[in-house]
């Protein structure tokens, strides 16, 4: 049986944290095998510089195309991923991965997970993590994303200072799962890529 090859190409190194969700999706929808691969090195410059490159070095059966959305409506970064992809030769079919704002939005769904993350599974200190039907109106996710991992560590002094929020959102990611990011619309849009590729795959 033929292995489906996916390929992540992000914003940024930081953004390998959606490989495990990525997997999700494809634990989910595939009928077949799957590996993802990380277009490393590949986050500097234009999409249309860096599709190419990214095809050249780890070509694919499905693209996956990172792009927060910032301060731009998603539909722009739709629009930007399309005009994009356009441009290629022979095109495989790509998924577009639009956080409002940035990744970290996604990992702030979770209480639980950011507790076992940050290696305190039974805390109990509040996190104030905000409501669901704000986190992709929050400005910066990943400083608010961070500050719950620090609070969650229960922590003071050295230990404290040694703690590693940037390490510890990857394994946030990791124990996340598809219900939880299924709150959020701009998750939603992306599994409905998957969804609709899988369909029509032979």
């Amino acid at each position: 049986m033929k292995t489906l090859t996916a390929t992540l190409v992000a914003d940024g190194t930081s953004d390998r944290t959606l490989l495990p969700i990525i997997q999700f999706l494809l634990d989910e929808w595939s009928p077949v095998p799957h590996r993802t691969l990380f277009a490393e090195g590949l986050h500097i410059g234009s999409l249309t510089t860096r599709l190419p490159r990214a095809l050249q070095l780890y070509p694919c059966d499905l693209l996956f195309i990172h792009r927060d959305a910032e301060a731009a409506p998603a539909k722009d970064r739709q629009q930007e991923i399309a005009a994009a992809t356009a441009q290629l030769a022979n095109p495989p079919t790509h998924v577009c991965l639009i956080p409002i704002r940035m990744t970290e939005s996604w990992l702030l769904l979770d209480q639980q997970a950011i507790r076992t993350a940050a290696g305190n599974p039974k805390g109990t200190t509040p996190l104030d993590l905000p409501p669901i039907k704000s986190i992709e109106r929050l400005a910066d996710p990943k400083a608010r994303l961070f500050e719950a991992l620090n609070a969650a560590t229960d922590c003071t002094g050295r230990r404290k200072r040694q703690f590693k929020p940037e390490a510890a959102r990857h394994r946030v990611a990791e124990l996340m799962s598809l219900p939880t990011l299924r709150q959020l619309p701009s998750f939603e849009n992306s599994e409905t890529q998957v969804k609709q590729f899988f369909e029509t795959y032979e």
